[in-house]
Order: structure tokens, then C-alpha cells, then sequence
């Protein structure tokens, strides 16, 4: 069985009410603005993409909130998960989705070293995932199979 991981910290845990929301819900895909902020390294493409969104979802600063998109980051390295759990020493937890049952339950998996180029990535060592859930944002609670303290 193939796992992907998330971690967060206990406080989003619990604000969240154990569920995995995307920041932003809809479609997900990017429109980059023409105004020297973003570099077309080979990544972007010109108008609204899948490929787009991924690229804005490994850029992601917090001060541009027009690169947040509907994806989920995950990594299937377990250990990665619980860095970004306890991230500034507070407590976490680590979520443990079953990669099998995503295709059923409507979910998009995007690769990101398969979508950007590597100079693009944010951590590679993540080896990320990006999930995109159907309807809202949520990804279901069916494919979570597992919350581990980390």
C-alpha cells in the first residue's frame, strides 16, 4: 500500500476539525500576471493551466496570495511530514492518506517533479504531491487512513 503524508501543526488540527482543506477553493489552475514578477523558466505556461497552479503552489509567498491555490500539499516520505508538523517546535500531527483510494474518491494527484522545472521547487527534497479534491477543497475523510502525534 502507497502512502502520502501530511503534516500540520495540532492547533490547524484542531481548527480544522481533524479535515484537510486546500487554502482556496476552485478550479485549480494559474494565471500569471505579465508584470516581471514571475520568471517563464520553462515551468509557466501562457493563460490558466494545471501546470500554472502547480508552479503558484511551490511559490506560494505568503505576501502574494493570488499564488495560493486549491491543492493540498502531501510527500510520501513519512519523516518529511513530521518536520513540517512540529515546524517551530509546537506539537503535530501527521496525516496518512491511502494513495490507492484517491482516483475513486475524485482526487487529482500532480507530481510536482514530474509538472516544474527543478529550479522551480520549493524543497525538492519533499518529492510533493499535490492533491486537488472535488467540490470544496476538502480532501475526503475516507482517504485519510491514519493521524499519528508527531
Amino acid at each position: 500500500m502507497a502512502f502520502l503524508y501530511r503534516g500540520v501543526n495540532v492547533e490547524m488540527h484542531r481548527a480544522n476539525g481533524g479535515r484537510i482543506f486546500a487554502k482556496v477553493s476552485g478550479p485549480f489552475e494559474h494565471v500569471f500576471r505579465v508584470d516581471g514578477t514571475i520568471c517563464l523558466n520553462g515551468s509557466a505556461t501562457i493563460g490558466p493551466s494545471a501546470r500554472n497552479a502547480v508552479l503558484a503552489h511551490q511559490l506560494g509567498l505568503p505576501n502574494r496570495p493570488d499564488l495560493h491555490t486549491s491543492g493540498i500539499s502531501t510527500t510520501p516520505h513519512l519523516e518529511r511530514a513530521r518536520y513540517y508538523a512540529t515546524w517551530g517546535g509546537v506539537p503535530g500531527v501527521v496525516y496518512v492518506i491511502d494513495r490507492a483510494k484517491l482516483a475513486a474518491l475524485r482526487v487529482c494527484e500532480h507530481v510536482v517533479t514530474d509538472t516544474v522545472y527543478p529550479l522551480s521547487l520549493a524543497a525538492s527534497e519533499d518529492d510533493e504531491v499535490i492533491l486537488v479534491a472535488p467540490g470544496d477543497g476538502e480532501l475526503p475523510p475516507a482517504a485519510i487512513v491514519e493521524v499519528i502525534e508527531a
